[in-house]
């Protein structure tokens, strides 16, 4: 059976191994008379034995998440939109890559975990088949994509989605992935270094609850996102490590809301252990600035020098950040922010 409660996926630790789909998925009957039995799922603990077997494991974990995990138009929330053929082609190419391996067999064990607890659909008629010839179809093939009437009350029956979105790009929540369905780019804008799919995908999980959920509230959950789901991935593909990680905030408004730059800078320095004089693992990964793209260099932002020497980012669309600073107070030009900040 699977495990009863999700790890952590530490995706350097799997990569390092021979395989990543894990076993393979078997049906076997539940208790009571052979007639009458339910059908639970488990995996066989041997390895796969070759590459051709492990290809097949893998091909049925993106069949069983076409068949449960892609969500429909607006199933998610309204904005929703149900996934285009070239958003599913770069699932497939993902499902049956060595990083898409691990995390699509996470998404399969907690299908299993969803059908023995019986919250999903079957199709009873195929199961009853199975049991008079005793040859048993792959638990996608047996499964309808609907909860069922006892999932559909349950509050445990999570079920991990990918949609659409109208955009470009992709984004996650703990208990899913969008991409957008302008797809993604071939160039990050501030730094110009080639974006590999997979990677944005395997980033893209880390933020989700098969990885950290939390990871995404913090600058340091960002820059610790890329060093340990996204550039393994990269160097695996035959790509550089990504070294800067940009967000740009395009707020519209003199005062920065709820997320801006200095908030998390307040919790980054509020974080036990974490000082802002020593950020090896988040230096040159972030910066954040209204548009349009200022210059990068060493995650400084350089502010286009005025008459008097002075460009006030707010107003001016231009903003300096340098992670070097022992304190928040020693950034450039922070105390005179605060006031208007309150």
């Amino acid at each position: 059976m699977p495990p009863r409660q999700r790890v952590q996926v530490d995706l350097k630790r799997e990569l390092a191994q021979p395989w990543q789909a894990g076993g393979e998925i078997v049906l076997i009957c539940g208790s009571g008379k052979a007639a009458s039995a339910q059908p639970l799922a488990g995996r066989l603990s041997p390895p796969a034995a070759n590459a051709e077997e492990e290809r097949a494991r893998r091909a049925e974990h993106f069949a069983l998440a076409r068949r449960i995990n892609f969500a429909r138009k607006e199933e998610v929330n309204t904005r929703t939109l149900a996934l285009p053929p070239e958003q599913i082609e770069l699932l497939e190419r993902f499902a049956l890559a060595d990083a898409g391996a691990v995390w699509l067999r996470e998404v399969a064990d907690d299908t299993l975990r969803l059908f023995n607890k019986g919250y999903l659909e079957y199709d009873h008629a195929l199961w009853r088949r199975a049991l008079k010839s005793g040859r048993m179809p792959n638990l996608s093939q047996l499964l309808t994509g609907r909860l069922s009437e006892a999932g559909q009350f349950a509050e445990d029956a999570e079920v991990f989605k990918f949609g659409a979105y109208a955009g470009t790009g992709a984004l996650a929540q703990p208990g899913g992935i969008g991409l957008g369905d302008a797809g993604l780019r071939c160039h990050f804008p501030s730094s110009d270094e080639l974006v590999d799919p997979h990677a944005i995908l395997s980033h893209e999980f880390g933020h989700t609850r098969y990885g950290d959920p939390d990871s995404s509230s913090s600058l340091l959950g960002e820059a610790r996102t890329v060093e340990l789901y996204e550039n393994p991935v990269r160097v695996r593909n035959g790509y550089e490590p990504r070294t800067l990680y940009f967000e740009r905030t395009n707020q519209g408004k003199l005062e920065p809301g709820k997320g801006s730059l200095l908030d998390r800078l307040k919790i980054l320095e509020r974080e036990k252990g974490i000082s802002i004089s020593d950020q090896s693992k988040v230096d040159r990964y972030h910066c954040d600035c209204p548009d349009p793209l200022p210059v990068i260099l060493d995650c400084e932002v350089r502010q286009r020098p005025g008459g008097d020497g002075i460009i006030d980012p707010y107003f001016e669309q231009s903003c300096k950040l340098n992670w070097k600073p022992d304190a928040i107070d020693a950034l450039p030009g922070v105390k005179e922010l605060l006031p208007r900040l309150k």
